[in-house]
């Protein structure tokens, strides 16, 4: 029998992980069985449970997945010399998340705030998402650093403070668009950057 390379393991739990995220942005975390992610994925229980040993560790896997794209993402606007400005870098995230999160079926930016409900409930979930949300803030007041350094931001701008109402525009949107519907990302960087300006 020939050996399962690491490209097919990744691929198998790629399908596996996507499909989940699909139906956990349906459904909600609690509201979604493992019959549901297996039925989505089109795999036996063998194949499921080989990957993942339950619904916990899947919920884990795929809040970390989710959360370290973003993660990913800045930290490639971080390598660009010179640095987006803070309206750019925000249009760039945010249009990587629609790019993630709407590719067909339901909009997995819901699960953002699933995320954060199941945060409040869960310890270890909890640790995670302040893991990489604290993450997303240090490459932000990175970000601000790099601005002052040039000049563009003034310099006794604290910017570990700053990037704490930064990130909030990330969240609002993802909160806004799932109650108030399509948000473009373009319009909605170049309205903050007018107001960070101001």
């Amino acid at each position: 029998m020939p050996r399962v390379n690491e490209q097919y393991i990744e691929r198998r739990r790629r399908a596996i992980l996507e499909a989940a995220w699909h139906c956990f942005a349906k459904h909600g975390f609690h509201a979604t069985s493992m019959d549901d992610v297996m039925e989505a994925a089109g795999v036996s229980p063998s194949v499921l449970y080989r990957w993942f040993s339950g619904k916990d560790e899947l919920i884990n896997a795929t809040v970390a997945e989710v959360l370290q794209g973003l993660v990913d993402g800045l930290d490639e606007l971080l390598q660009l010399d010179p640095p987006p400005s803070l309206a750019e870098t925000l249009e760039r995230v945010l249009s990587r998340i629609l790019a993630q999160a709407t590719p067909g079926g339901p909009d997995l930016t819901a699960l953002a705030v699933q995320t954060w409900t199941e945060a409040l409930r869960d310890p270890q979930i909890h640790a995670l998402v302040a893991d990489r949300y604290r993450k997303l803030r240090e490459g932000l007041a990175e970000l601000i650093r790099r601005h002052q350094a040039a000049g563009a931001l003034p310099a006794d701008l604290d910017p570990d403070a700053a990037a704490a109402p930064l990130f909030s525009m990330l969240l609002g949107f993802a909160l806004q668009r799932l109650l108030l519907g399509p948000e473009d990302p373009a319009t909605y960087a170049q309205a903050a950057g007018a107001l960070l300006r101001a």
